[in-house]
């Protein structure tokens, strides 16, 4: 798997605006920690992958990124899971709660098919916790498949997430879902 740039497929202004305001909106959740409701975002086949950056020498065929190691692999259940546990008040991961903000950009529909979109955004994520000046900043590249939404509020629903992270070396206490 490479996160290199592919061409972006052709879409007419509204579905380009439609999953804008669908990631900003997901942002939101993820900044709020709103992720009961995010959680309704998510197709329940739904595959959640990290892998590892991997460090490589100019010229190298080793790819940029570990098929075999991931920061995060995770399923549905497993995603529910976290969401479960990241609500309860003994999550230590988060106890203060983290202060999340996310910025996106450079949205790209890069695949347009019948049932789904492949989208590629660039992010930058800052947080911060407790009442000291130490922070994150973690920058990645995701790659996500949108699928049309069956009623509710979204448009769609998120069918597979790939986060390329900038960092072969992550600088943070834990990499909790609200980041990615």
């Amino acid at each position: 798997m490479r996160a290199t740039p592919e061409s972006a497929a052709a879409v007419d202004v509204e579905t380009q605006h439609r999953v804008e305001q669908f990631l900003y909106r997901e942002a939101d959740l993820l900044d709020t920690f709103a992720l009961e409701e995010w959680l309704d975002l998510l197709d329940e086949d739904i595959t959640l992958t990290v892998p590892v950056r991997t460090a490589r020498d100019p010229g190298s065929e080793r790819p940029e990124f570990s098929d075999e190691s991931n920061y995060l692999r995770e399923d549905y259940e497993m995603i529910r899971e976290r969401v479960g546990r990241l609500e309860k008040e003994y999550a230590w991961s988060e106890n203060p709660r983290s202060r999340v903000r996310h910025v996106i950009g450079n949205v790209q529909v890069r695949e347009a098919g019948e049932e789904e979109l492949t989208v590629a955004n660039n992010q930058h994520v800052f947080r911060s916790y407790g009442d000291t000046a130490d922070h994150d900043l973690i920058s990645a590249q995701r790659r996500t498949v949108l699928r049309p939404a069956d009623g509710g509020d979204a448009d769609f629903t998120i069918g597979d997430r790939t986060v390329y992270l900038d960092h072969s070396i992550l600088n943070t206490k834990n990499l909790t879902l609200p980041l990615l």
